[in-house]
């Protein structure tokens, strides 16, 4: 059995010391338990990459910290570039995207569920008014409407994250 060598050990302690506080601000800012996570467990990926800026530092907890508020704030800009595309795809109103994103996990926490289905349908699966309203049972008129309405309250949100 390989010999843990002695900053494997701080990390470990420091992992034990700061997830919980870490995970806790976190949340307060992302409101999703599992980015949350996501981010703190990034947090020390890259605390272990650079192990040696980290043992150096006056103060582990600060530098932890620091780097969880730039992974935070990487995470929220990757996530509103890809509710602008969403945007920029549904006022064309005709573009295929062809690749294959996980918006569900990315996006379920800005839209409400009925808004983000109708907003999905129709950006990334090409589906066209007319068979979203038969999809819902709901008139061609009525069907648009909440296509607006959705698009409305999306944007609102994307700027109130900005």
């Amino acid at each position: 059995m390989a010999r843990r060598s002695v900053s494997d050990e701080q990390i470990e302690r420091l992992y034990k010391e700061m997830f919980h506080k870490l995970y806790v601000y976190a949340l307060r800012i992302m409101r999703d338990p599992s980015l949350a996570e996501e981010a703190v467990q990034n947090t020390f990926c890259i605390a272990c990459e650079r192990e040696l800026k980290l043992m150096e530092s006056k103060n582990p907890h600060g530098w932890l910290m620091n780097v969880l508020k730039n992974v935070i704030r990487n995470t929220m800009r990757e996530r509103a570039k890809i509710a602008a595309a969403v945007l920029d795809v549904l006022d064309e109103n005709d573009a295929s995207v062809t690749d294959e994103i996980d918006v569900d996990a990315l996006y379920s926490d800005v839209a409400q569920t009925e808004d983000f289905h109708i907003l999905k349908r129709v950006a990334l699966d090409n589906c066209t008014i007319l068979e979203l309203s038969k999809e819902l049972g709901v008139s061609f008129e009525a069907c648009k409407k909440r296509v607006q309405r959705a698009r409305k309250r999306l944007r609102k949100k994307i700027n109130e994250k900005e």
